[in-house]
């Protein structure tokens, strides 16, 4: 499959899709999640955590699949890591952490 799906490349823009967990619903994934503003953030390398560009949604309401897109920038790294973490009280979704190695 070309660009921007597999392989992650450096540099490149890259597409990937993700499922959060519910927290009210243990074993199922949440439909709709509500993402907000420094509920994803990205850190390249050793680097620090920064909020992504582009918040991440479903494409399609009612689905449980979020679609997260990274620009080139975001993706200039060796190792690019996606932290998930719902910043409110209780949480509506579990947290998640995705790795993204890439190639040259």
């Amino acid at each position: 499959m070309a660009a921007p799906y597999n392989p992650p490349v450096k540099n490149e823009d890259f597409v990937t899709y993700v499922a959060l967990d519910d927290m009210n619903a243990p074993g199922r994934t949440k439909a709709d999640p509500t993402l907000a503003a420094g509920d994803v953030q990205i850190k390249k390398d050793t680097g620090a955590y920064a909020n992504i560009g582009t918040l991440p949604a479903v494409d399609t309401a009612g689905d449980d699949v979020v679609r997260v897109a990274l620009t080139a920038t975001e993706m200039n790294a060796d190792n690019v890591v996606i932290r998930f973490k719902d910043q409110t009280d209780p949480p509506e979704w579990a947290d998640k952490v995705i790795s993204i190695p890439t190639t040259a």
